[in-house]
């Protein structure tokens, strides 16, 4: 994304205008996609600046920082509800954000207790950018966070906004601490999301539509009527299955759980309805037109195609526990040769596929030495599945498709994630869906 300080954003020391920010090392795209569908789905009029582009009511932009600039000042005047913005980290810690200029944002992972990540040079500039966000939302808003990050907890004293927690587990610590002092928090339990009544009753916009602010756009919305006619409910109100959200993968991939959670959360905190959370959820998919490599989810008869762009070894490790955790017959890898990666690092990644059952597939030369760490790491493990080197990526794809059988995932690996998304896109097309 393009410099911030010359987007139209100022400093908003009584009312801020109606922006989201959303950041976070992994999962903040999703997140902001997630959150504009949701949003969407309550036919609230949106506009969204993330890593693909400047989008306004479904229709993308030329551009970013023009397009951008034209979206804040259709927040000023009313003609949008609703403004998302997808932070990126590099460039917040080094240009910073004015204070309080955010209503509502979310942090979503820095490095998820993996202790790798935290030497890495980049988590320092994430760190720092995520403090800044966290001191950008104003005080009369509120800020989602990542209970099972150790390193986004600390957030909660870096922003004066009301904090929301999101967790994996309903018994977390920090999270427990939150639900008995009846503080807002959303968790996974058994299968289900789960709010509490202190967020689902959460009333972020009758606070703001009590005063005069910049941006009258927010009336009460018909959320708030919904949830005044069910106050007989529990106090923990389920708010879907996550068997019932295809990105979750039937729950086996927890990084999406969380990024359900935090949508989830962001969506409750603004006062949308559970009907549009839940239609959303219920249908959204990551797909390469949007959200290149995120986890994108392709369907071919009885075969998952799951395409990542992961780049570094943590988030390769979390990828591989969760897709083992989908319980697959068999599993294809097809992987380039990670070229930024030092040769001890490639061993490491040998070493994590070569846990899966199945088969490993190169889809691109590399070097003698290379090619030998890599099998060193693979063979470490107790059954190393067979590794096969193909002459590109069509060919290994092509190779997968003849092998495969129902249940089974092929796993893509993807260095130029809009690349490799176009070309499983034409060989799917070309075996029929």
């Amino acid at each position: 994304m393009t410099s911030l300080d010359q987007s139209g954003l100022r400093s908003q020391t009584r009312f801020p205008l109606s922006l989201v920010a959303i950041t976070g090392t992994r999962g903040k795209s999703t997140t902001a996609w997630l959150l504009y569908r949701i949003v969407r789905a309550q036919r609230w009029s949106a506009g969204l600046w993330c890593s693909s582009g400047v989008f306004v009511d479904e229709r993308q932009l030329e551009g970013e920082l023009q397009p951008w600039t034209s979206v804040v000042q259709a927040l000023r005047t009313s003609d949008l509800d609703l403004a998302i913005q997808e932070l990126e980290a590099p460039v917040v810690a080094t240009v910073g954000l004015p204070a309080a200029i955010y209503r509502a944002g979310a942090v979503t992972t820095l490095c998820g207790n993996d202790d790798s990540c935290l030497l890495a040079p980049a988590t320092r500039y994430a760190a720092r950018a995520h403090e800044i966000v966290a001191r950008a939302i104003h005080p009369h808003g509120f800020i989602v966070l990542n209970a099972d990050d150790p390193d986004v907890l600390g957030l909660a004293e870096e922003s004066l906004a009301r904090v929301i927690f999101f967790a994996l587990h309903p018994e977390n610590p920090v999270l427990r601490r939150q639900r008995d002092a009846r503080q807002p928090a959303i968790w996974y339990d058994d299968g289900v999301i789960v709010a509490n009544r202190a967020l689902y009753e959460y009333q972020a916009l009758f606070a703001w539509d009590a005063q005069t602010t910049e941006s009258d756009a927010f009336s009460a919305p018909s959320a708030f009527i919904e949830r005044a006619e069910t106050r007989t409910e529990p106090d923990d109100i389920p708010v879907i299955a996550v068997r019932e959200a295809p990105i979750t993968l039937g729950g086996a991939l927890l990084f999406q759980v969380q990024n359900v959670l935090c949508a989830t959360a962001l969506a409750l905190g603004l006062g949308i309805s559970l009907t549009a959370i839940r239609s959303t959820l219920r249908s959204f998919l990551p797909t390469h037109d949007f959200l290149p490599g995120s986890c994108n989810l392709v369907f071919l008869r009885d075969l998952i195609v799951l395409i990542d762009g992961t780049r570094d070894l943590w988030t390769l490790r979390t990828l591989l526990r969760c897709v083992r955790q989908s319980t697959p017959r068999k599993v294809f890898v097809v992987t380039h040769g990670f070229p930024w990666l030092s040769q001890d690092d490639l061993r490491e990644v040998g070493r994590i596929l070569g846990r899966v059952t199945g088969m490993i597939l190169i889809s691109e030369p590399l070097g003698d030495e290379r090619l030998a760490a890599f099998r060193e790491g693979v063979v470490e493990n107790v059954l190393p599945p067979v590794i096969v080197t193909q002459p590109d990526l069509p060919q290994a794809l092509q190779t997968v498709l003849t092998l495969a059988r129902p249940g089974d995932l092929c796993l893509v690996l993807a260095s130029d994630p809009s690349k490799t998304g176009e070309i499983v896109r034409r060989i799917i097309d070309g075996n029929g869906t």
